[in-house]
């Protein structure tokens, strides 16, 4: 069942901090977010709630602001701003990548970990050398990757499995409130239908429950057909669904 509309900010403020930006300004119940162009997430505008400012006041100091970093505006949306939303269609601001938030609640039937997979509590040399392998990460995204999975002050578990001593899968998981947030679960395209995904998740699923969670939140691309399913095999529930505006070149 989806999420009231206005508890959809409770799981924005979760994911967003699960997710640490280089740098982040609050204006008036939007948070600006800036990671040198490393991931939408980092790199975008979440108006979390109603301000007291006119939103076409606020809308021209963001671009001025993300323009002196070199880069668009683009906005993470929800039901809960539509006003926002229809005021940005009338910009031209263009929709890109809308994706489901998703929740599993978690039980003791979760708490079984797979041996193949290993857990670290810091992102360790190969796990990172695999992930930026796994996620096409160039020189420069490399280095803003390091710099925001160094910065957790949360409980993270980084997740790998491996085969024949080589790792083919990897992603990651954040503690936060009563809540263990998954992320960037990457395979081998090579080796890709073969569990390791199932393998991974279930793993830093059991983590989550054994730190005290009780519920797993993930957010997916509503195309990637083969994560859905995936996450929909496992029990998750889509809540709701968000969408990044792009500002028009």
């Amino acid at each position: 069942m989806a999420v009231a509309t206005a508890h959809i900010p409770h799981l924005e403020t979760l994911t967003l901090s699960a997710w640490p930006a280089l740098s982040t300004e609050w204006l008036d119940g939007w948070v600006l977010r800036f990671a040198s162009g490393y991931t939408k997430r980092a790199n975008s505008v979440s108006p979390l709630h109603v301000g007291v400012l006119p939103d076409e006041a606020k809308l021209a100091y963001v671009e001025a602001r993300y323009h002196a970093q070199g880069q668009p505006a683009v906005f993470k949306l929800t039901a809960a701003v539509s006003a926002l939303d229809a005021l940005l269609v009338q910009r031209g601001y263009e929709e890109i990548d809308r994706s489901s938030v998703q929740t599993l609640a978690l039980s003791p039937a979760h708490a079984v970990a797979d041996v193949a997979v290993t857990l670290w509590q810091v992102p360790d040399g190969a796990w990172f050398a695999a992930f930026a392998a796994l996620s096409n990460l160039d020189a420069a995204q490399q280095h803003t990757a390091r710099q925001m999975l160094a910065a957790y002050a949360c409980p993270v578990a980084f997740g790998a499995v491996l085969e024949q001593g080589r790792i083919v899968a990897c992603g990651f998981a954040v503690r936060q409130w009563d809540s263990v947030l998954l992320f960037d679960i990457v395979t081998d395209p090579a080796l890709r239908r073969r569990g390791h995904a199932r393998r991974l998740v279930a793993s830093l699923l059991a983590w989550g429950y054994e730190t005290g969670a009780a519920q797993a939140v993930l957010q997916v691309v509503a195309a990637n057909a083969p994560a859905v399913a995936l996450y929909a095999g496992l029990g998750f529930a889509e809540q709701y669904q968000y969408w990044y505006r792009r500002q028009p070149r």
